[in-house]
């Protein structure tokens, strides 16, 4: 987990970083084209393994980007290039990850390592600023149609985009991706981890049978040609101490990524507090450690 003031300190270095390159006034950011005006030079590559998204070099005082050509998202690799631009900003990522002359990044938005988590989160913020997504999320209809407008309007990847909502949304929401019927994470809106006896899907737990992602999410071919369904199931079907209230499941092959991402929207009770937008969520160490609530 980012310590809170940590995660702020990041955050307001994105801002001020679009800020003072004139980038806070629009979307898309379109982190590639920012890093070239900059003098970063932005060249796709051939990762030496599939799960290598990107990575920084440098060699004297000239820094270059590379991003992986193993996935042909515009999105995907917007954020590796914005997660490459954090290791370079935020204060002690060069020392740290360029002792080599090269870092290499590797997706999948679950790493322990806490120079990766703190470059996801300046790439989130760098390519999702606060001010110019809240009226888009506002507007939006809650569910993969909220974060699909984020993600056509960032031109950020929809995993990306999905988490970024979750982390704004005022809706009773969260998001699951899979693999092979197999979770990978999930992470949720702070009013979806208030519904009573939620229990923390963990890494490599198996969707439940009988709700549609594990219907769509283990036909690859659905999930290879980028397929999105709309349906629903029951809350307690996938939380078992959770109450029998539907849910809106909404359920999305993301390609050549070879995952799926579930969108699980109900209603809750919803109270007002007076703490700021801007304060990320501690997905990562409730997905480790099984909280919200103890397994049974």
């Amino acid at each position: 987990m980012i310590e809170r003031s940590r995660l702020k300190a990041i955050q307001r270095l994105a801002g001020t970083t679009l800020a003072d390159n004139g980038l806070l006034t629009s979307l898309p950011v379109r982190p590639k084209e920012f890093a070239k005006r900059i003098g970063i030079n932005v060249i796709p590559f051939h990762p030496p393994q599939r799960d290598i998204s990107g990575c920084l070099m440098v060699a004297g005082n000239t820094f270059g980007i590379g991003y992986s050509k193993a996935i042909q998202s515009e999105g995907f690799q917007n954020f590796t290039v914005a997660h490459e631009l954090g290791h370079y900003f935020i204060d002690d990522h060069p020392a740290a990850v360029l002792m080599d002359g090269k870092h290499l990044s590797r997706s999948g938005y679950i790493s322990k390592d806490r120079y990766e988590r703190e470059a996801d989160a300046f790439a989130a913020a760098l390519l999702m600023p606060w001010t110019l997504i809240e009226p888009i999320i506002k507007r939006a209809v809650p569910g993969f149609e909220a974060i699909k407008v984020l993600s056509e309007a960032c031109e950020s990847s929809l995993v990306a985009s999905a988490i970024r909502y979750c982390e704004m949304t005022t809706e009773c929401v969260a998001v699951i991706v899979s693999h092979r019927g197999a979770v990978e994470f999930m992470t949720a809106s702070k009013f979806f981890k208030q519904l009573p006896g939620l229990d923390w899907l963990r890494k490599r737990e198996q969707i439940p049978r009988g709700v549609p992602t594990h219907r769509l999410g283990t036909d690859m071919e659905w999930v290879s040609c980028c397929e999105v369904a709309l349906e629903g199931s029951l809350l307690n079907q996938w939380f078992p101490d959770a109450a029998q209230q539907e849910v809106e499941e909404d359920v999305v092959g993301l390609g050549s990524y070879d995952r799926t991402l579930t969108v699980l929207v109900t209603d809750a009770a919803q109270e007002e507090d007076d703490d700021d937008n801007e304060s990320g969520d501690d997905y990562i160490d409730r997905w480790k450690e099984g909280r919200f609530r103890p397994r049974k």
